[in-house]
């Protein structure tokens, strides 16, 4: 049976323009559990992410889920080990996986660049290590996300973050401690999005150790998936170091970047931001109309029509079911002509509620459904 991954939609927004539905790669919100952590680590669901140990995965922590739970704060750095058959998020500093964790993981596959840099002397400068990649030279203002894997067998407890030496004229990833040399033969993934796709350099304003995010297709949306890493800048008057973990935090309105052990931020501490929308969660391309969709009956008992305008949507290549989860329960394909109406048989499904989404040239537009038996 072939591996049902989730559709991932970017959107962004210049000058007033939405730029075209992006899918970066298999991505879901993972939880830590008694039933998938393990000692250090916690094993991720292959049939949501992937199993290919090629694969280049990146990870950021969130500080709860949509549904309250999951909120625990990440104190140790953590990165990505590949254990033989399946990849997992593992403690650098070797501390039991606390089963009360969340994370964003996204296996970046699409529109962008995704690659391995491995510490070595010959990179390597004091606390930092440079990247050599012709998308990355010579562009100061380049916006990219790390995440540091066990390839190579190599801890780390160190806090990292990224930086534009202007004298090489390269990004370089480096210790958030000025006094710490990077272990040689520790590896990162480094993702870099296309141009076109939804990301941004975030700049505090204050001295807390949260600094609060406002873009359109955060805010009042619980559902959004983002990725962040410390941009150590160059421009003048922001640099500085925050020898700390840093995750994501949604407080009811606003997405947010933190600390996870409450070191202060400092004004202009600048970060790196990538939105990668998941449309099973029931999210929509905002440049479809939201009302031209319906799911009848709701609740439903042994089936449910999904019924949509022609005229606004386009012609239909896909029908996706999800869990309020994300997971993707059902994914159909429609073949030639499309009437505007698909029945789904719903008499297999347990009680709760799900997620209906239509894909089209157009985009994606979703509705949630309930089922009662």
């Amino acid at each position: 049976m072939k591996k049902l991954f989730l559709l991932l939609i970017a959107i962004i927004a210049f000058n007033g323009v939405w730029a075209q539905a992006t899918d970066f790669g298999p991505m879901y919100l993972h939880r830590s559990s008694g039933s998938n952590c393990y000692y250090t680590y916690t094993l991720l669901n292959p049939l949501m992410v992937g199993a290919d140990p090629i694969d280049k995965l990146i990870i950021t922590h969130v500080y709860g889920t949509p549904e309250g739970s999951h909120a625990a704060y990440m104190l140790n750095s953590c990165g990505l080990w590949y254990t033989g058959f399946e990849w997992s998020i593992f403690d650098e500093a070797e501390a039991d996986f606390d089963t009360n964790y969340a994370f964003f993981v996204l296996n970046a596959k699409n529109n962008g660049t995704a690659f391995t840099h491995t510490v070595t002397v010959a990179n390597t400068v004091l606390n930092w290590t440079v990247i050599d990649h012709p998308s990355l030279n010579n562009n100061p203002n380049a916006v990219f996300f790390v995440t540091k894997t066990w390839e190579n067998s190599i801890y780390d407890v160190s806090h990292v973050g990224v930086w534009y030496d202007a004298v090489s004229n390269k990004w370089t990833i480096y210790d958030e401690d000025p006094l710490n040399a990077l272990g040689l033969d520790l590896t990162f993934n480094i993702f870099i999005p296309n141009s076109g796709t939804t990301f941004f350099k975030h700049v505090a304003s204050d001295t807390y150790y949260v600094t609060t995010l406002d873009h359109p297709l955060l805010n009042g949306n619980p559902d959004a998936r983002l990725f962040v890493v410390h941009d150590y800048t160059t421009t003048s008057g922001t640099q500085g170091y925050i020898n700390d973990e840093i995750g994501v935090w949604y407080d009811g309105n606003n997405w947010n970047i933190y600390t996870e052990n409450f070191t202060d931020l400092f004004i202009g501490a600048t970060f790196n931001v990538l939105i990668a929308y998941d449309v099973t969660a029931g999210l929509k391309n905002p440049g479809l109309p939201t009302d031209k969709l319906h799911a009848y009956p709701s609740p439903a008992t042994d089936q449910v029509t999904l019924s949509w305008n022609t005229e606004t949507t386009g012609k239909v290549e896909k029908i996706l079911l999800a869990s309020l989860d994300g997971r993707v329960l059902m994914q159909q394909s429609i073949t030639g002509g499309s009437d505007g109406q698909y029945e789904m048989n719903t008499s297999n499904l347990r009680n709760g509620l799900y997620f209906l989404s239509i894909v089209s040239a157009e985009g994606v537009q979703t509705v949630k459904i309930q089922v009662i038996h």
